[in-house]
């Protein structure tokens, strides 16, 4: 079987889904996480909104790990597409699925909130163009 240049490409995207899914981690686990007053109280939208991204990002990573050493080209497309559709996901969590603190300067909304819309645009950005690209070759042959 012909090797084509998505073929050879093909751990790049996963390394980069791995690192945005890493970074997210990182960020919901430290400064974009819920305020520290709601450590410990009754949970409130926002500790839930971060937990939520929290799983949603995990599922990520697996995905994202996975990515990296598939072979097949019909996985990849999925595994990509997975990752749009989780990146969008979280993109709109936070506030839109997930109602967070009243106060729009609440840590949630000033910090959290276009955290996670940043971290799931560029997810759902580099899962989507990953995918466009791959149907193309695809279409091409």
């Amino acid at each position: 079987m012909e090797k084509n240049s998505a073929s050879k490409a093909q751990p790049l995207v996963g390394i980069i889904l791995t690192a945005l899914a890493a970074v997210l981690m990182a960020g919901l686990l430290t400064f974009a996480g819920p305020c520290a007053s709601q450590v410990g109280k009754e949970a409130r939208s926002c500790l839930w909104a971060s937990r939520a991204l929290l799983g949603v990002d995990a599922v990520l990573l697996i995905i994202a790990l996975v990515r990296i050493f598939e072979q097949d080209e019909g996985e990849r497309r999925g595994l990509s597409f997975a990752s749009a559709l989780l990146g969008a996901l979280i993109a709109v969590m936070p506030g839109t699925l997930i109602a967070l603190c009243p106060d729009p300067s609440a840590h949630c909304n000033a910090v959290m909130r276009p955290f996670a819309l940043v971290m799931g645009i560029a997810i759902a950005l580099t899962g989507g163009i990953d995918l466009t690209w791959r149907l193309l070759a695809l279409r091409k042959r």
